[in-house]
């Protein structure tokens, strides 16, 4: 019998790439677009290339892909890739692919897309996912083990988002699907989902089934008959290449194609990691000198920064971790048993392997979605903090390296909380290149990293499973152990962990004092984007109206912001009524702090506001304060001393520019239709005098007021 030969493709989020692989896993060429690297080593690929496609950004956070670009791509790099590979066409076994993961597709019957598609890092719909959140749905047991948040890159929020924004695409799609669908619907005609996409992002379970109740509570239930009907395991065959298909690659027709995956999930079995207490690493020269989103570079002074691609590096075993990078970077791991915990997203049983759950730790994106875990963050930043002219460009890099290896070792910190605790990593990818970011990421964690010989596991990962599906290897874990192939193991210097250690320290503090900063330059900068959105809008076809126009005709450009005040609230079922009202859509809960002294026996302090943190979906963002000091309600009042540290609390606050907002009353507390009482206006004179960009607030009068030469600088609110 002749040799045979698999394909693997990884579609990933700027580029397609395709491999022609031997049966021992060695890449006998990987296409390229436009050019070509040749590898003459043997068991190395003497090729490589990616058909590239674009991306478009209609919107702040929004990220579009065309799928006709998705489907020429595979075409080119096929063909490409057997082509350099010498290898005739007839000894191909099978081909199977990857794709990003969760990049959604709206098709009609014949599989045409009625719209560009949702790419994975698309975060339009942020205000469906807290909606998804909201439910409390046990489905939600994957996203912190039902604490939330829930990211707006998955399935249900997207699918809702279409729902409610855009119905007519939504009640015309046949499909609602995926990039990996669209690819193998149209290579065999069949409409299929993978067990990794669906367990991953989609909210399903192999248990409990589709998350029906889920959908029900979002008025989402005709979902379900738009998904795919059959779910097929990794490394299963999809069907035969048809015809127009064949024609389109450059294969004979009627070759098998096998079930892929999430480009990351299909990464794991790549780097071969079958041994229990493992973890697969794969990185990608997009990590290598930039400041990750959700992580801080700290200058350490010392001379360096870390980046970070599952069945692609072998994570087939309980135990087992993977983290990777390109775009994104996934610290992903295999369980025996379910695991969920704050910060956890997971476990997702059979994801990979029947029987196994696969854990995931987190992962940051490279200038789109910020952090995904442990903090679930999408407008985290990055940050170079102990900047000093003593520092060069060598210092900054490495502080760089140092900060992503800080970000992954956060997140294998958080999952030994949860219970997980892996004792090797085994990575691939451009970032292996260099050495000392190598021991970097060993030193700053503590663990030995193995490497493999073939970088690019994803694609990898695809040929075993072409492989298995074949008949060519019986099984995943044989198909591993024949194909996946360490060549060296870096050990990490105890001496330097400990040195890391007081740095790590620091850095874990970083991202909380960065954030309150950040949260205090929001709502100017919302104010500006809502303001030139708002101008957009009233600019007619030349683009000729003004800001005066909308004022002459009655239009506002200032926000208005929603705050419901748990004062209404029923408060034997807080959680419910808070999660209730930020479902509907409010940006604020609105807390009146007292201490019992205008109603004996109610008081509300630090605990009620300690329990909201926690039982809304966006945390202690979302909550907003008044405190009340007494000095114009004397019956309101939390006590002297709570007053005086208040407001030396309160001054810090806004010397830092820390505080987003001031409300100063205006009238006396606890009933409505009052005059504005003006001996407010010397404090609001002073504090706009002192602080320019503050957002000051006052209470609606009965009856408008001339309110001086201050009141410019005062906010009107209702009372």
């Amino acid at each position: 019998m002749s040799e045979k030969y698999v394909i693997g493709v990884d579609g990933g989020t700027e580029s397609l790439r395709a491999g022609v692989f031997d049966l021992q896993g060695r890449p006998l060429a990987f296409a390229s677009c436009p050019y070509t690297t040749t590898y003459p080593h043997p068991g190395r690929p003497l090729a490589f290339a990616s058909c590239p496609y674009s991306t478009t950004y209609p919107h702040p956070g929004w990220a579009e892909q065309s799928p006709s670009d998705w489907w020429q791509a595979l075409g080119a790099a096929v063909k490409g890739a057997v082509q350099q590979s010498g290898v005739p066409v007839s000894s191909i076994a099978a081909i199977s692919l990857d794709t990003t993961n969760c990049t959604v597709v709206a098709l009609d019957e014949a599989g045409q897309p009625l719209r560009p598609a949702l790419l994975w890092m698309d975060m339009r719909s942020a205000a469906q996912a807290a909606q998804v959140a909201a439910t409390g749905d046990i489905a939600l047991q994957v996203n912190s083990g039902g604490a939330g948040p829930v990211s707006a890159e998955w399935m249900v929020p997207k699918a809702l988002w279409l729902l409610q924004e855009e119905p007519d695409t939504f009640k015309a799609a046949t499909y609602i699907c995926e990039y990996q669908d669209y690819l193998n619907f149209h290579l065999t005609g069949r409409m299929v989902a993978s067990i990794s996409n669906v367990s991953v992002r989609w909210h399903y379970n192999s248990s409990r089934g589709w998350p029906v109740s889920l959908l029900e509570k979002l008025g989402l239930s005709s979902l379900v008959d738009k998904w795919p009907r059959d779910i097929l395991p990794l490394g299963a065959p999809v069907g035969h290449l048809t015809a127009s298909a064949a024609a389109h690659l450059g294969l004979p027709e009627g070759l098998l194609v096998a079930q892929g995956g999430s480009d990351a999930f299909i990464g794991m079995v790549g780097l071969g990691v079958v041994e229990t207490g493992q973890m697969a690493m794969l990185t990608g020269m997009v990590g290598l000198g930039v400041v990750e989103p959700g992580q801080m570079a700290m200058l350490t002074g010392k001379a360096t920064v870390v980046a970070i691609g599952m069945v692609g590096l072998g994570v087939v075993e309980p135990g087992q971790m993977a983290v990777l990078t390109g775009s994104s970077h996934l610290q992903l791991g295999m369980c025996a048993a379910p695991l969920h915990g704050k910060g956890i997203f997971g476990t997702y049983p059979d994801a990979v392997m029947p029987g196994l759950h696969v854990i995931e730790g987190g992962q940051t994106s490279t200038g789109s979605i910020g952090n995904r875990t442990p903090y679930t963050d999408a407008a985290s930043r990055g940050a170079l903090v102990g900047l000093t002219l003593k520092h060069g460009t060598a210092h900054v890099f490495r502080a760089m390296m140092e900060a992503v290896a800080f970000g992954t070792e956060l997140i294998l910190e958080n999952m030994r909380q949860g219970g997980y605790h892996p004792d090797s990593l085994t990575l691939a990818g451009g970032a292996t290149k260099s050495d000392l970011w190598l021991q970097i990421h060993a030193d700053v964690s503590n663990l030995p990293l193995r490497l493999t010989e073939v970088s690019d596991a994803p694609a990898l990962g695809c040929a075993i499973l072409a492989a298995v599906a074949a008949g060519l290897h019986p099984d995943i874990c044989s198909a591993v152990r024949a194909m996946v192939h360490v060549s060296r193991v870096v050990q990490p210097n105890p001496e330097r962990h400990a040195e890391y250690a007081r740095f790590y320290n620091a850095y874990k503090a970083l991202y909380p004092a960065l954030k309150t900063v950040r949260l205090a330059m929001e709502p100017q900068q919302q104010q500006q984007q809502q303001q030139q959105q708002q101008q957009q809008q009233l600019d007619g076809p030349n683009g000729n109206s003004s800001a005066a126009a909308a004022a002459g005709s009655g239009g506002s450009l200032l926000p208005a912001i929603i705050s419901p005040s748990i004062l209404a609230a029923d408060f034997a079922n807080l959680a419910q009524e808070v999660a209730s009202v930020q479902a509907a859509g409010a940006e604020w809960v609105h807390v009146d702090m007292l201490n019992g002294s205008f109603a004996p026996n109610f008081a509300i302090g630090p605990p009620v506001v300690s329990s909201l943190h926690h039982c809304t979906a966006a945390g202690a963002d979302w909550v907003h304060v008044d405190m009340f000091d007494g000095s114009f309600a004397p019956n309101f009042t939390i006590g002297p001393p709570v007053v005086a540290s208040l407001r030396k609390a309160s001054s810090i606050f806004l010397d830092c520019h820390l505080a987003v907002s001031v409300l100063c009353m205006t009238v006396e507390c606890g009933f409505g239709g009052q005059a504005f009482q003006g001996q407010v206006m010397p404090k609001v004179q002073a504090l706009r005098a002192a602080f320019p960009v503050l957002n000051i607030q006052g209470q609606l009068m009965r009856k408008v007021q001339a309110l001086g030469p201050a009141s410019p600088g005062l906010n009107i609110q209702a009372c």
